[in-house]
């Protein structure tokens, strides 16, 4: 098959990363500047409107012919919505596409075309100076004119052709994606041009009151703070100082963390939360950053990026991005369905209030009846946010959710079944870990606080997490003894099998490094491939590491004994770092990457039985069936149908199901 690599260049009076490609794709604005391609390697050519277009007709309607771009998504929305709807060329089904970035991804190398090449040492880079060119060509000057000029086209056209060579010389230097992996970026593609629908009213009034709800915040922030604004970051921080609460930032992690919120994450997921130590907050300052959090919330502001995003049928396009983490998961874009925050609200009788009281509520657009009804008004609204997300008439969504699937995984893989019978036979595993740490019967409605203990624990310990850490993360103010007694309950006690998987794979990682020799451990074979070293699991799939280099590091035990270890770079805040590697993170990262392949295996079954997918959501699946006749028990049955390797793994797979018209956790 011969292969087409191409690259747009256009401008546009919408924000591309703000909008997504789809919506910016259908805006009136949006124009096609240029065209580049070459074929199988050749010097590329360059399209422009008005220009011939003979070989790009023919290449498209040949099934012959290999479409290849970087971030293919973005080029197939423009070819779409602009080149087949304005300019009438023939489209380009989605299995005659590739993209370089899914393969960069996939080898979780940098997503960034130019810092993808820079990575990978390439002689082709990106034309910055092209770049900053091309992005002016989307602004007005003072007069409000835009510089169509011959001089800066034919400039464009350069940038555009050298971002050609780019992506050839990457794709040539990466190969595509694998065939598995093929599929499951073609799921992906289908996924993220279903999009969801988004409920516009809801999102219409949950803005007005938010709007009126924060105009007497900012005033009591005002009185509070001596005369502040929530905006005048420095000076709030100075005033929190002398008010006994000392932080190095306002940077949203740390603030989360203090006041004790949280987004919505795996259970048990290790996040990056800033170290903000054992601050006990006053009421006044408690009080000062609760409305900066409400005001300028994130959170809030998805409101605003919905509205934004959504395309002419109500439908927002995008929201997933293939790979997004190393071990396989996808990430959140756009409005980030993946970190919707949890619901703080909770009713008279301590529990927290559905969408079927929220919703209504919301859509008076009146925050003291909000407060009436349900609670604080932005609160309201933050808690709500993921019911914008609604089933398009005559549908209904269904959902399906792996249940604790992270802890379930490490314990079939570790060989400790013993705890995977506990979990087959639906008993609950928190009571089970607290009686050993408590060395008594523990009961989940007698006993809850010694079963969230229990319940940190499994979903916590099992990536070698030490005592400090669980201290800091889940201590609660325990002491130092106790949470030194959880962890080693946890590996001598309840879990004794779980630290060898550690120890193994981080001696078969470190060998094969070291020695440059394959080394297996617990059905995960390290091997060294053309500067990365790869991980084959049992599902068949390889997990990639990038440049490993052998190194040394001592023991945490004892500082003197210095053994064998390595590193590899991984991509962290859009850049390549260093991470040393060691049992606990391989062992996540084996286990986060099994996770994803079951709920992946999932998701074709899913696909082939009536269950069009529109959204994953960590470890969920959410379906929108054509009719509201679809059963949350054919598709519980579905997901727990498992792939062969899991079934010989023995994973005591559990999944939780829901149905209805709105999104909901």
């Amino acid at each position: 098959m011969h292969e087409v690599v191409l690259d747009f260049e256009t401008a546009s009076a919408v924000d591309l990363p703000t909008v997504g490609a789809w919506r910016y794709s259908e805006d009136i604005t949006t124009e096609v500047i240029s065209l580049s391609y070459q074929i199988d390697g050749g010097e590329p050519v360059t399209w422009a409107p008005g220009g011939e277009e003979h070989n790009l007709v023919i290449m498209a309607a040949d099934p012959g012919f290999l479409f290849v771009a970087h971030n293919a998504g973005f080029e197939k929305a423009i070819w779409r919505n602009i080149m087949v709807a304005q300019y009438h060329w023939p489209d380009v089904p989605n299995n005659r596409w590739d993209d370089t970035q899914a393969c960069c991804a996939m080898k979780a190398i940098p997503a960034n075309l130019d810092q993808a090449v820079l990575a990978l040492r390439l002689p082709q880079h990106k034309d910055k100076e092209g770049s900053k060119i091309t992005k002016s060509l989307s602004k007005p000057d003072k007069r409000g004119r835009y510089d169509r000029s011959p001089e800066t086209l034919e400039r464009v056209y350069v940038y555009n052709r050298q971002d050609c060579r780019a992506t050839y010389e990457l794709r040539n230097r990466l190969g595509g994606l694998t065939k598995g992996e093929r599929n499951v970026w073609l799921l992906d593609q289908r996924i993220n041009e279903r999009g969801v629908s988004l409920d516009l009213a809801f999102i219409t009034k949950a803005q007005e009151v938010v709007d009126r709800a924060s105009a007497p915040l900012v005033e009591e922030f005002k009185e509070l703070t001596g005369g502040l604004k929530p905006t005048q970051n420095k000076k709030f921080l100075v005033w929190l100082n002398e008010n006994g609460i000392t932080l190095n930032s306002l940077a949203k992690e740390g603030v989360a963390k203090l006041l004790g919120e949280t987004e919505d994450e795996d259970d048990g997921h290790d996040s990056d939360d800033l170290d903000v130590g054992d601050i006990v907050l006053p009421p006044l300052p408690r009080r000062a950053l609760v409305i900066r959090s409400l005001v300028g919330s994130a959170s809030v502001k998805k409101l605003k990026r919905m509205s934004q995003c959504v395309c002419t049928d109500g439908r927002a396009r995008g929201l997933l991005q293939y790979h997004g983490a190393s071990p396989g998961r996808w990430a959140g874009r756009l409005l980030q369905p993946h970190n919707f925050p949890r619901g703080t609200l909770k009713d008279a009788r301590g529990e927290k209030p559905g969408h079927d009281v929220i919703v209504p509520a919301v859509m008076s657009g009146d925050p003291g009846f909000v407060e009436l009804a349900v609670g604080p008004a932005i609160e309201t609204v933050v808690s709500s946010l993921r019911h914008a997300i609604i089933a398009a008439p005559g549908r209904q969504l269904v959902s399906g959710d792996f249940a604790t699937v992270e802890a379930r995984i490490v314990l079939a893989l570790a060989g400790q079944f013993d705890k995977c019978l506990i979990l087959a036979q639906g008993r609950d595993i928190y009571c089970d870990m607290a009686g050993s740490i408590y060395n008594r019967v523990i009961d989940k409605k007698k006993d809850p606080e010694e079963r969230q203990v229990g319940k940190n624990s499994v979903l916590g310990l099992g990536f070698q997490m030490g005592w400090k850490k669980f201290q800091a993360k889940y201590g609660n103010g325990q002491d130092d003894s106790f949470c030194q007694r959880v962890v080693k309950v946890y590996r001598e006690t309840w879990a004794p099998r779980v630290p060898k998987v550690w120890y193994g794979l981080d001696e078969a990682a470190t060998q094969t490094v070291n020695r440059q020799k394959p080394h297996e451990a617990f059905g995960v074979l390290y091997q060294l491939e053309d500067g990365w070293l790869t991980a084959r699991l049992p599902s068949g799939r390889k997990l990639w590491y990038f440049n490993p280099q052998p190194s040394r590091r001592a023991v945490p035990w004892d500082e003197t004994d210095v053994r064998a270890a390595w590193t590899y770079q991984q991509v962290k805040k859009k850049q390549l770092i260093t991470i040393d590697a060691f049992g606990g993170l391989l062992t996540e990262n084996v286990v986060q990457a099994l996770a994803r392949d079951l709920m992946v295996s999932a998701m074709f079954k899913l696909e082939a039985n009536g269950f069009p997918i529109i959204l994953t959501v960590h470890d969920e699946i959410v379906c929108e069936p054509l009719t509201k006749d679809a059963d949350q028990k054919i598709l519980a049955d579905i997901m727990c149908d498992m792939p062969e390797w899991a079934k010989q793994m023995k994973v005591p797979v559990a999944v939780e199901t829901w149905v209805g018209d709105r999104y909901r956790k």
